[in-house]
């Protein structure tokens, strides 16, 4: 079994459907992953969110072993964050300074339309985890 497919047992065998089955892949697993933290901030569920976010945190942090998996989390969660309120306003709170920095291009390109919003959640990252990002 692959390493994220055992990872992501430990942390959600309630939808394990969605990513055991051999033809599935890691996106399969990350599509449910995005409205499931949509959900769980919406709902408060503070359990499922370190859970969520933890399970992203880690697929970051596997550039080195797994492209594949790394690209899979940057493309298929981190930039989706800011498209909805809910996620958005969470970002400073839930994504690490380093993570949030090589992922600063996606969140850009997803709201090249809405530069006022960009600019907001640079300027809202940065007061509260006390960094310099330029907007």
């Amino acid at each position: 079994m692959s390493a994220w497919r055992r990872k992501a047992l430990e942390l959600f065998y309630d939808i394990r459907f969605t990513f055991l089955h051999g033809d599935e892949n890691i996106y399969s697993l990350i599509f449910q992953l995005r409205r499931r933290v949509i959900r769980s901030h919406k709902n408060n569920d503070i359990e499922d969110l370190e859970k969520i976010y933890s399970y992203a945190e880690w697929c970051f942090n596997q550039e080195r072993r797994s492209f594949y998996i790394w690209n899979a989390i940057c493309v298929g969660f981190y930039e989706h964050l800011v498209e909805d309120e809910a996620t958005r306003k969470a970002i400073p709170y839930r994504v690490k300074p380093y993570i949030f920095e090589q992922v600063i291009p996606l969140f850009k390109w997803i709201l090249n339309k809405n530069a006022e919003v960009y600019k907001e959640l640079i300027e809202r990252y940065n007061k509260i985890n006390n960094t310099d990002f330029e907007c």
